[in-house]
């Protein structure tokens, strides 16, 4: 069935009148039969009688006339999203940890105002509390935090899910065997507060290392840079270190058969996520988060 028959057959069922519904849809009224004979041949049944000089529809024309009108309503509301979502011109604000900031959102944004151009955006860096605290009070509209947030007025949508490993720069993996590696030098670890921490003790706990010295840097960037430098070893996220261990300049180091993951998630209002914006930002982190060229 063609579409353009059934709302022939739309505007014929509504007007119980051909020659109306052909000046609706500026056809002629020959134009308008012909097509409704088209569907009675395909449908096999007869949809308009003619009783006198008033035209009515049969049974089976009652029924099409059902699914028609539902039809068309689906298609208007499908026309309606795609015209709002061409027409976005709203402001989002999006919350995120440092790292977050400056290795996935230059893309991401980037790849949504190709979709999006009228869309204002801002972009915040802060840790995952202030992060969740934004979200609750409505100051930020989205949010990217490091674990999950089981909150009865929050949407949670996991975006990842990685691992927590022990790295050591090359030049020292070489120098030193591992058990001095583990002695000789400090551990350098992300200062956090909250779920990212207690992952951290979690591996260490599990890793049974006795450390002598830790050394604590708000930034993840900066302990990769400190690691790299053969300040010591580091505990980080795989991957935000996937190229350096890809090519060969960080070497993990196994102190624990037992993984410890660390998750990526999204957090918004439920009254929120549906609006076309939001939706469609949400949207595009989800499609293109595990293939931010910039981390690999």
């Amino acid at each position: 069935m063609e579409l353009r028959h059934l709302k022939t057959f739309q505007f014929a069922a509504e007007y119980l009148n051909f020659t109306k519904a052909a000046q609706q849809l500026n056809f002629t009224q020959p134009a308008v039969t012909v097509q409704i004979q088209s569907l009675e041949q395909e449908l096999k049944q007869q949809l308009f009688i003619r009783i006198g000089k008033k035209i009515f529809l049969t049974p089976a024309g009652e029924v099409l006339k059902t699914y028609t009108d539902q039809l068309f309503s689906i298609v208007e509301e499908i026309e309606s999203s795609f015209a709002e979502l061409s027409n976005s011109n709203g402001n989002v604000t999006i919350a995120a940890g440092e790292s977050y900031c400056t290795y996935y959102f230059p893309y991401v944004i980037s790849e949504y105002l190709k979709l999006y151009p009228k869309v204002q955006i801002k972009l915040i860096s802060c840790n995952s509390d202030e992060v969740i605290k934004g979200v609750e009070s409505n100051k930020y509209d989205i949010g990217i935090i490091s674990g999950d947030l089981s909150n009865n007025g929050i949407t949670n949508i996991v975006i990842a899910e990685e691992d927590m490993v022990l790295v050591v720069s090359k030049d020292l993996y070489d120098r030193y065997p591992e058990d001095q590696l583990l002695t000789k030098f400090p551990l350098i670890k992300y200062q956090a507060d909250g779920y990212f921490e207690s992952m951290m003790s979690k591996y260490l706990r599990q890793s049974k290392l006795s450390l002598q010295n830790v050394i604590e840097f708000g930034s993840l960037d900066a302990i990769k840079k400190a690691v790299l430098n053969n300040m010591g070893v580091a505990l980080l996220i795989s991957d935000f270190i996937k190229k350096e261990i890809s090519n060969g300049d960080l070497i993990p180091i196994l102190v624990t058969e037992n993984k410890v993951k660390v998750n990526t998630s999204i957090i918004t209002l439920k009254e929120k996520e549906n609006l076309v914006t939001i939706q469609s930002f949400i949207d595009v982190i989800q499609k293109i988060w595990d293939s931010i060229p910039t981390m690999e």
